[in-house]
Order: C-alpha cells, then sequence, then structure tokens
C-alpha cells in the first residue's frame, strides 16, 4: 500500500544549524531527499551549483516565478530564494520524505501552500551563541553580522506558525530530537494509505483500488463561505475530515489528485496532493471548471452553502444599528453547471424514510454516476464527527454497496474501492 511522503522544513535565523541538522536527516533516513534552492545570491565559500544552491540571475528567477515554478519564493537580505514545487510533489509522490532548508519567511509560505508541511524551528541557546557563530564562520562582515542579528529578532518572532522547536546547542542532543520528530511524523496515519497488515481483516473491502492507479481525481471539500459583511457569513457544519480522506484514499490507490477546499478545519491532505483554496460557492465552480478538463473523476465532496446573501456590505455591520434583515438567494448548482466532461460522484445528506428516493433523484438531476448517502439522523456519522458510513447508489442501477461504520479514512477507502469496481465493469461492459 503506498504511503506518502512528507515535507519537512528546517529554518531559523541564519547561523543557527538548520543546514547541519538538515542534512543528518538525509543521511540517516533512506528515501529521503535534499531539496535544493534556487537564489539569485552569488555563491559563499565553497557552495556548489546544483548542490547548496542552484544560482540563477534576477531575470531567470522572475521568469520562473512567473511560470508558477516555485511552491514559495521570498526576498531574504538582499536576494530571492525559492523552492521548485513540481520536484517536491514528484518526490512525496514516489514515498520519498522532502528535507528544506529554507528562511522563517519561507517556511510560512509553504505552510500556506502545502498544510501538510512539517515546520521546525531551529535557534541556539542564547542571542550571543548566535553573535557567536555567525562572527566565527568568517563569512560576513561585521556590518552584514549585525543585519543579521536584527533580521533574527524578526524571525523569532513567526515562532508560533511552527510544529516544532529544536534548542540547537549541543549537536547530538539537536540530532537525536530531529530524527524523533522524523520518525513521528512518519508514522502518522495521515501518511500511510492503509497498513498492509490490516488490509486482510475486511475481505474484498478494498479490492477496486487498482483501478485509480495513473487517473486524474479532482475532490471538492469543506464548506463555502458567503459574506455578509467582511466579517461575517453564511455557511455550514462541514469540517472537511471527509474530503481529506477520499484524497488520502485515492493517492493510497495511486492516483494524481487534485483537492479543491473551502475554509474548512480539516484541509490538510498529504503534501503530493494539490491544493487549491477557495472561499465562495463561485469560487468553488470556478476552480472546478479549470480542474475537472483532464480529470478521470470528479468527487463532490464539499459542503456548498445553500444561499448567498444578494449583496455584501463594505466594512462591518456594526451592533448599534439594530435589527438587520437579509436577502438571500440559491448558489450556483456546481455540478449541473460544470457539465463536466468526467464522470462525478455526488453526495446527499438525507432524512427519513424517503432517503433513497431522494438520493437517487439528486443523482440523476447533477447527471452523476453514483452518489454517496449518509443518513443525517444516524447518531456519529456526517458532519463534525471522525467516523461515518453510508450507501453507495449507481446510476447504472447496479446494487448498492454498504459502506460499514467506521473512521473516515476506513469509509473513504471503501467508497474508492467500490467507484473502483463499478467502473472496471463498466470498462469492460
Amino acid at each position: 500500500m503506498f504511503n506518502s511522503g512528507t515535507l519537512f522544513v528546517l529554518a531559523g535565523p541564519s547561523g543557527a544549524g538548520k543546514t547541519t541538522l538538515a542534512h543528518h536527516l538525509v543521511d540517516t533516513f533512506p528515501e529521503t531527499d535534499f531539496s535544493v534552492s534556487t537564489t539569485t545570491r552569488s555563491p559563499r565559500g565553497e557552495e556548489a551549483h546544483g548542490k547548496d544552491y542552484f544560482f540563477v540571475n534576477d531575470e531567470e528567477f522572475t521568469r520562473r516565478v512567473r511560470n508558477s515554478f516555485f511552491l514559495e519564493w521570498a526576498h531574504v537580505h538582499g536576494s530571492r530564494y525559492g523552492t521548485e514545487g513540481s520536484w517536491v510533489r514528484k518526490q512525496m509522490t514516489r514515498g520519498n520524505s522532502v528535507i528544506l532548508d529554507i528562511d522563517v519567511q519561507g517556511a510560512v509560505l509553504v505552510k500556506e501552500a502545502m498544510p501538510s508541511a512539517v515546520l521546525i524551528f531551529v535557534l541556539p541557546a542564547s542571542s550571543e551563541a548566535l553573535r557567536n557563530r555567525l562572527e566565527h564562520r568568517n563569512t560576513d562582515s561585521g556590518k552584514t553580522v549585525e543585519k543579521r542579528m536584527k533580521a533574527a529578532a524578526g524571525e523569532v518572532s513567526f515562532m508560533g506558525v511552527f510544529d516544532y522547536f529544536i534548542c540547537n546547542d549541543v549537536l547530538e542532543e539537536a540530532r537525536y530530537e530531529v530524527e524523533s520528530i522524523f520518525l513521528a511524523e512518519k508514522l502518522k496515519m495521515r501518511n500511510i494509505g492503509w497498513p498492509v497488515e490490516a488490509l486482510d481483516y475486511h475481505g474484498d473491502y478494498m479490492n477496486g483500488l487498482n483501478f485509480w492507479r495513473g487517473k486524474k481525481v479532482v475532490v471538492s471539500s469543506g464548506p463555502t463561505r458567503e459574506m455578509i459583511d467582511e466579517v461575517r457569513f453564511i455557511s455550514n457544519r462541514s469540517s472537511g475530515l471527509m474530503g481529506v480522506s477520499l484524497a488520502e484514499a485515492f493517492l493510497a490507490a495511486g492516483a494524481d489528485v487534485v483537492f479543491v477546499s473551502g475554509p474548512a478545519f480539516n484541509m490538510e491532505p498529504p503534501g503530493p496532493v494539490r491544493l487549491v483554496k477557495v472561499v465562495s460557492a463561485g469560487d468553488m465552480l470556478a476552480a472546478l471548471r479549470e480542474e475537472v478538463i483532464y480529470a478521470d473523476l470528479l468527487v463532490m465532496a464539499a459542503a456548498i452553502a445553500d444561499f448567498t446573501p444578494e449583496s455584501t456590505v463594505p466594512g462591518k455591520f456594526e451592533r448599534s444599528e439594530g435589527d438587520i434583515s437579509l436577502a438571500l438567494k440559491p448558489t450556483p448548482d456546481i455540478t449541473a453547471l460544470l457539465e463536466a466532461p468526467c464522470p462525478v460522484l455526488s453526495f446527499a445528506l438525507e432524512y427519513g424514510e424517503t432517503a433513497v428516493e431522494r438520493a437517487r433523484s439528486k443523482m440523476k438531476r447533477k447527471g452523476a454516476f453514483a452518489v454517496f448517502l449518509n443518513m443525517g439522523d444516524k447518531p456519529l456519522v456526517g458532519m463534525e464527527t471522525a467516523c461515518n458510513s453510508g450507501s453507495i447508489l449507481f446510476a447504472s442501477g447496479e446494487k448498492s454497496v454498504e459502506i460499514p461504520y467506521g473512521s473516515k479514512k476506513f469509509v473513504a477507502f471503501g467508497i474508492v474501492a467500490a467507484l473502483g469496481r463499478e467502473m472496471e465493469n463498466l470498462d469492460n461492459g
């Protein structure tokens, strides 16, 4: 079963020792790659092109920015630095972990673009220790050392964005700590498709996953927000966990996954998954129109807000203004308007004895080839829960597939496998 690689970002002030720790991880653990950054600055000391950095001029760096070459890039100490995004994702898709040694500003940008990245802040025991390191490496002038010390104060203020902190005072202790972080993160379930040791507990439940190898799958997830003013909005209780779990399952099955998510509590798919952030139903529609062109499947797990205000108020309503009234209009029916050139899996949260009939009607109205039916009146399933269950209904009229109660990740694998079996039957039919 596929294991996703993890992106580890080591950052801290210049002279903190993050490069030493980054190379230690690469030297210690197999299937781990060091990401070489691109920079416009000149080489220092014995730095070599392609080993320590890719050294390019300003014109070439600008060209790469315009072509969306970088996962992140930033101005640091008068030069520009960037990380190649496609290379990072390619290594992680192979199951390799990637180690980044970058500045603090770049680390914050990586976390924004790839929320599953693990950020580690490295700092010496004191500012005096940092100054001594900068002065004794003999690569910077006194003026440059002062500049870097001033920058360090600003960089430390971003420490709260990071996942871990390492005091790099005694090198052996720092090495042990960074190894411990690496091993713990590699064992997290979000980085493991489904352990092979657990496959035979559910018989044929996982059969059908192989169909998705090499396919492109677009997963929409989370709620949308329809703004009332610049602070308040209309939304729903979707946490986004089901969408993230589906992205993990399709990735584990070997698919190339694009994850289009509204502002959800859970929007951290594995690193190889490309994340596209949206806010409103209109944003979701526009993003999906671009992404489904060459897709083999669209999974509409997003919980789109059904209504949006007819107009948005600039600024913020004040309580002192008293009662307010909102005029609402329906949001666009994304699945119907898309007319996706690929099969669509729809989702239906229904209540009562006629739930199956309503779900089938929804599937037909939206032109979907299948629908996953959640029973909203069952306890501990659906929105804001860690677990789920439901039924998959197919437009082909094939017998529905019951997905038993379990974690949303377990349910996601059942959905992906069942869809694979149905697609294989249609291809052979």
